[in-house]
């Protein structure tokens, strides 16, 4: 019994994966309303059945989706910070946090931009869902904002909660208008990085001051 319950466990675990992405590229394909879980189903390569084997609901199977996406974006983000070292300054970690973040959402040669397209379309109800991974997600953003205003490099004067939320929404729209025939995703980020880390650097306050 002892020997085969981990490879029972496995098993489980690569179904179960296997119908989340296939959840995902569905959703992103057809949205979230339009979509079953017999098309996913077919896609798995399963039984309608042995989806409400391993979920209860499409929209169990929805959160999953949404859990997934936020813990592809939290490796991304937390590993672009550590690959920097402990002498980056916080607004190198901030960059380096948005250009992952971004990426995330933009770049087709990694998996996450299917787990996360399909956010924007959702109704506001079904956004606030999975709570309590987005809050666990802003955290990370809200700790860097301070880490900054500690170190003197963001401006006393910016509201924390204000700016890291309009960060953040403004990141998660990018797929609404991004064009990769005349955009790339480094110009991307390069925008936002001016607009928004500017708009917080006290060596921005500094350089208005000696400007007037």
């Amino acid at each position: 019994m002892s020997d085969t319950a981990p490879k029972r466990l496995k098993k489980r675990d690569v179904t179960r994966a296997t119908i989340l992405a296939a959840a995902a590229g569905r959703f992103a394909e057809k949205g979230y309303a339009d979509c079953s879980l017999r098309d996913i189903a077919a896609l798995s390569g399963l039984q309608a059945g042995s989806v409400y084997y391993h979920f209860s609901s499409k929209e169990e199977l929805l959160d999953e989706v949404l859990k997934a996406g936020i813990e592809r974006l939290t490796k991304a983000v937390t590993a672009a910070v550590d690959a920097l070292g402990e002498t980056a300054s916080v607004t190198e970690q901030l960059r380096a946090m948005i250009r992952a973040h971004v990426a995330c959402f933009l770049d087709p040669e990694g998996d996450a931009n299917t787990y996360l397209r399909i956010y924007e379309y959702l109704p506001p109800v079904m956004k606030r869902s999975p709570r309590n991974s987005r809050l666990a997600y802003a955290k990370i953003w809200f700790a860097a904002f301070d880490r900054g205003l500690a170190a003197g490099e963001f401006a006393a004067s910016i509201d924390g909660t204000m700016f890291v939320s309009f960060l953040l929404d403004s990141m998660n729209g990018v797929t609404e208008w991004f064009r990769p025939a005349r955009m790339t995703i480094d110009g991307v980020c390069e925008v936002i990085e001016t607009v928004m880390l500017g708009g917080i650097s006290t060596a921005s306050e500094g350089a208005a001051e000696l400007q007037r």
